[in-house]
């Protein structure tokens, strides 16, 4: 949500003289009124330099406020925002009610990102009695990204009151009312500009980020397969939309959307990783195979380090899947590409141990030990290897060693205690 400024060309609004005025308007003076009707002909006529050359022969005490904002007001036009901040000052000095003086000073302040100052310049213009939409709505927007939400909620609602159709308004209200925790106040809003205009997917977005901070799940899921209907195709919603179907257990409209995802040019084997333990943790390993299988064309154009990742991934599947031959050729696959895979050497350890080829899981936890990270999960892999063949001889130094490196580990302490007392019952066994 971006504020937008628009600087047009400066208006002069030519007034009837009237005597006494209002002290936050600036009328000309009696005497001004013949150059102001010629400054007028010029500004019809494109020709601010003109207006600022005749301007400049005067010093700025002989001019009314009036003529020193037309002054400032063409500077501003012209970019020359250091001249035309010095001017509005000058008047503001001498009329410090001057509504318009304090807006447009606000603008140069926000161009220049000045925030604070600008701030500053919009609350004076409404407290001495601006009712300009767009001064409320930049005051919003200030105080919404400087103070937060509670502070921008009745502008942007005095802003939306003036031009109920601005979506600028629409969105900074909607984005207050839903950091401010309104949610309720949100999705009321939400639903009646939705009303008007139901086509508009950033409308949908909303209602659905809505929803999830209510915990409505399928509301939130309506929202954005709404909104992807209408043509967002942004991956992080896809994503979303793509685990709320897998809460709700809609596998298959889950896989459509990853697979969708996961169709672009440009491929992301962190994001199949994510993809694919969504799956496990669902236990959809069929559906973990199909999105496989989606990007199997993609696999050859890959680095060896993706393609090492891929087949221990589809290695896990088929491990579930019970395909243990083809589970084994992917780990050897993967380990081919990239022998530091230190994932794929924990994970196909566990696998040969799980399928008692213990010599070959042994040789497996030993490469994986010298791995940088994995060092923790391969101690304690080898040791749970000699507790499954009951050689406790064996397991026990390894747990010492894992308690010795990683005390953190203090399940591991009861472990040890256990297996110590198996040997001293074999031991007393043997010894009797």
């Amino acid at each position: 949500m971006q504020m937008e400024i628009k600087v047009g060309k400066p208006t002069f609004v030519l007034p009837q003289f009237t005597g006494q005025y209002m002290a936050r308007e600036a009328s000309i003076a009696p005497e001004e009124y013949e150059t102001a009707e010629h400054f007028r002909t010029l500004l019809d006529n494109n020709k601010p330099d003109e207006v600022l050359a005749e301007l400049a022969k005067y010093y700025d005490i002989e001019l009314s406020p009036a003529m020193l904002t037309l002054k400032a007001q063409i500077y501003f036009a012209l970019k020359k925002y250091d001249q035309a901040e010095k001017t509005y000052l000058i008047v503001l000095s001498r009329m410090p009610q001057l509504v318009r003086a304090h807006s447009d000073l606000g603008q140069i302040y926000l161009i220049r990102n000045d925030y604070k100052k600008a701030r500053e310049q919009f609350a004076l213009a409404i407290s001495y009695g601006s009712n300009e939409a767009i001064i409320h709505g930049q005051l919003a927007y200030l105080n919404l990204t400087t103070y937060g939400a509670y502070s921008a909620i009745s502008e942007y609602q005095q802003a939306m009151a003036l031009e109920p159709e601005n979506p600028q308004w629409q969105q900074g209200l909607l984005a207050s009312l839903t950091q401010a925790g309104m949610f309720e106040a949100a999705n009321a809003l939400v639903e009646e500009l939705l009303a008007k205009h139901p086509r508009d997917d950033e409308l949908w977005l909303n209602r659905a980020a809505i929803s999830l901070k209510m915990h409505d799940t399928k509301g939130a899921l309506t929202g954005l397969e709404m909104a992807l209907l209408l043509g967002n195709k942004d991956p992080n919603n896809l994503k979303t939309a793509a685990q709320l179907h897998l809460q709700l257990g809609s596998y298959d409209r889950a896989l459509e959307l990853l697979k969708m995802d996961l169709s672009k040019t440009s491929f992301d084997m962190s994001t199949l990783n994510e993809y694919l333990s969504w799956m496990a943790q669902a236990d959809r390993w069929n559906e973990a195979s199909d999105l496989l299988n989606s990007v199997a064309g993609k696999v050859d154009k890959m680095s060896q380090r993706d393609q090492s990742a891929y087949f221990l991934q589809r290695a896990k599947v088929y491990k579930h899947q019970n395909k243990v031959s083809s589970a084994k050729s992917d780990f050897e696959k993967s380990l081919d590409l990239d022998p530091t895979n230190g994932d794929a050497l924990l994970a196909y350890a566990k696998f040969e141990s799980d399928n008692k080829n213990y010599v070959r899981a042994e040789m497996l936890y030993a490469r994986a030990e010298g791995i940088d990270g994995k060092e923790k999960q391969a101690l304690l892999g080898k040791a749970q290897l000699y507790i499954d063949m009951q050689d406790y001889k064996a397991a026990l130094p390894q747990m010492r060693a894992a308690l010795l490196k990683y005390p953190d580990l203090l399940e591991l302490k009861d472990s040890i205690e256990v297996v110590e007392n198996i040997l001293r019952a074999k031991q007393s066994a043997h010894e009797n």
